[in-house]
């Protein structure tokens, strides 16, 4: 990490009330536009998303990356839907991460898959892992190493933790928007990182004690479509029976992830009887 580091529990910033107007106006069509750019060197640009909201009661905290493109326009129509309605900011912010964190017709039904398939919503005392998006949304937090969108060479960044640390855009947004926020969450809070790079991300907060080691649960398989056939890998499928060129039968660390979370959510002391449906 860069010497100029310091560790000072604080909040995301909010900046929607500068991008308010262009949020309004434009709604989606603004992601990833010159009107929401908010850092760039070289390769590297850092966006705007609305993704500011946090939840300051969550039970389980899932990070990803950053946001992606299919989350950042759901982000930006929910925020526009929102405006226009005249909610109040915390409503605009909360609905956008409701609606957004992790959307898209692949992306979350694999996630509740894998919630399922390791308990998580029994843990939480829930009936289904779908609930932390609607009624149980008091339950989560959802957020990213790079909370804004981090963009590389002009496409979605999918980078190592390292390289997060070594590009000036992205570093910085880790550090004011994703890593000072930690302390913030309930201490029994338990975190899911979806992938190596939010994995590398939070065993290096538990390191510097921002979090505790043991409220790390460890890695989803990355749930988006681009991931082809990790998600059943993960769950279990054998990588042997994948086609010989399918670039997941490369990947053995789907395996030892998948055993690491299930060693995690036993060791994890709550429910694990769902409520009635």
């Amino acid at each position: 990490m860069s010497q100029s580091f310091h560790i000072n529990a604080a909040p995301q910033p909010i900046l929607l009330d500068h991008y308010r107007d262009i949020l309004r106006q434009h709604g989606s069509n603004a992601s990833r536009s010159p009107m929401t750019l908010l850092n760039k060197f070289g390769r590297d640009e850092l966006f705007y998303v609305p993704f500011e909201h946090m939840n300051l009661s969550a039970k389980l905290v899932i990070v990803g990356i950053s946001p992606g493109p299919k989350q950042i326009a759901m982000a930006y129509e929910a925020v526009q839907a929102s405006l226009v309605a005249g909610f109040s900011d915390e409503l605009v912010l909360k609905h956008a991460k409701q609606h957004g964190s992790f959307g898209g017709p692949t992306m979350r039904p694999n996630l509740i898959k894998m919630l399922e398939f390791f308990g998580i919503h029994q843990r939480l005392n829930i009936s289904a892992a779908s609930e932390l998006w609607a009624s149980a949304s008091f339950l989560l937090h959802a957020t990213s190493v790079v909370p804004h969108a981090a963009i590389r060479n002009g496409k979605p960044f999918a980078g190592s933790f390292q390289e997060v640390l070594r590009s000036e855009p992205f570093r910085i947004s880790f550090e004011r928007d994703f890593a000072t926020t930690l302390p913030l969450l309930p201490r029994d809070a338990r975190y899911i990182a979806l992938g190596p790079t939010p994995l590398a991300a939070l065993d290096w907060c538990a390191e510097q004690d921002l979090i505790r080691k043991d409220q790390v649960l460890g890695a989803f398989a990355h749930p988006s479509s681009s991931g082809g056939s990790a998600v059943p890998v993960y769950l279990g499928k054998r990588i042997e029976e994948l086609k010989p060129r399918d670039p997941v039968a490369k990947r053995g660390w789907l395996i030892r992830d998948a055993a690491r979370m299930s060693r995690a959510v036993e060791a994890w002391d709550g429910p694990i009887n769902c409520v009635a449906a």
